[in-house]
């Protein structure tokens, strides 16, 4: 199991822990040789639900505060995120730059994700970082942009996604078997909640794991037990059927696959985010336990979720805020009629708007 750089970013909650292997995430401890110290994770608090004329910026908070314990004063990064209603055309960017001479971003156009680094190397401390973010703007290049976009605002690097209020990571291993990844996703923690090979319950969630991954890879759905029968058999879902029948069955609640799929081709019985390039970009396709030897249908990695198992309880090492952009809707047609004087136009707002 390769660890991902999201349990990097956490390396200095854990400075002296004799950790254990792949799960540097557990204990937030620091050890002395007199005393130990516990180190409480970071918890963010941000608002900022606005609306948002296209071809403007805006920021994307109006407060923020990051609230850290005294012995730990950084991060490795902070990481923004448009997690839900995602378009190509948006962007987000630091502004007011001169103000900001320690800070360097970089923008990932395939996840929507900006991520806020010390440009010295090292750790960004958390008072500059919450004075970055405070500067971060959203904008979107059309004219004829709509609808809402959730930006997710969080100290690591997994994805987070408010609806659902999970965590999500993609983990690259070239031709890992499904049986395998389900083993190293069950043996990962993210600041403590037990990590399982992603369920997708949502669109939103399939647009996060498939569109705007790193990666694509493993899920946690099978029909081993029964053909053409397809649950999730990982996390808080399992035994949950998604799927019944092949390619022309149905869903009782939500699906992604790609065209044609499932078709049980080779004894085909665990589910895998489809390579980009190949049919409709995130969705699903059927897979043997070890997939292909090479080429698209190879493994090239699994989506570990984290959060929502019995028991734990939310982390607040993440917030979000949202822009609304609003939309004038014209009802139908008076009867026109032709005369002079004044009129009188009422406009309506749907609720939440404005």
């Amino acid at each position: 199991f390769n660890q991902s750089y999201a349990n990097k970013t956490i390396k200095t909650l854990n400075r002296n822990v004799i950790a254990i292997k792949n799960d540097t995430l557990k204990s937030n401890k620091k050890n002395t040789s007199k005393v130990n110290f516990d180190v409480t994770p970071p918890r963010i608090i941000a608002s900022g639900d606005q609306f948002y004329c296209p071809q403007n910026t805006i920021n994307i908070v109006t407060s923020i505060q990051i609230f850290h314990d005294p012995l730990e004063l950084g991060t490795k990064a902070g990481y923004i995120q448009i997690s839900s209603g995602y378009s190509s055309l948006d962007k987000l960017e630091l502004a007011n730059l001169a103000a900001h001479p320690t800070i360097k971003t970089s923008w990932d156009p395939v996840a929507g994700k900006l991520t806020i680094e010390n440009s010295a190397g090292g750790d960004i401390p958390y008072s500059d970082l919450e004075f970055a973010i405070k500067d971060v703007v959203f904008s979107n290049s059309s004219s004829t942009a709509s609808g809402t976009r959730t930006f997710s605002i969080t100290i690591g690097q997994a994805n987070f996604l408010p609806s659902t209020q999970h965590f999500y990571l993609f983990v690259p291993s070239i031709g890992i078997s499904w049986s395998q990844a389900k083993t190293a996703a069950e043996t990962s923690t993210y600041y403590g909640l037990k990590g399982y090979l992603a369920t997708i319950l949502s669109a939103d969630e399939a647009k996060l794991i498939g569109e705007q991954a790193s990666g694509t890879g493993w899920i946690g759905g099978s029909d081993a037990e029964t053909e053409g029968v397809w649950k999730w058999v990982t996390g808080p879902e399992a035994g949950t059927v998604f799927w019944n029948g092949a390619a022309n069955g149905s869903t009782p609640n939500f699906a992604f696959w790609n065209t044609g799929e499932p078709n049980n081709q080779d004894n085909e019985d665990y589910a895998h985010i489809t390579q980009p390039g190949v049919g409709i970009k995130g969705s699903w396709n059927d897979l043997s336990n070890t997939g292909a030897g090479g080429g698209d249908y190879q493994p090239k990695g699994y989506v570990v979720e984290f959060g929502g198992m019995p028991g734990e309880s939310p982390l607040e090492i993440a917030a979000s805020t949202k822009i609304t952009i609003p939309v004038a809707t014209p009802g139908p047609n008076p009867s026109a009629i032709c005369d002079s004087g004044s009129f009188v136009l009422t406009a309506t707002a749907t609720p939440g708007a404005t």
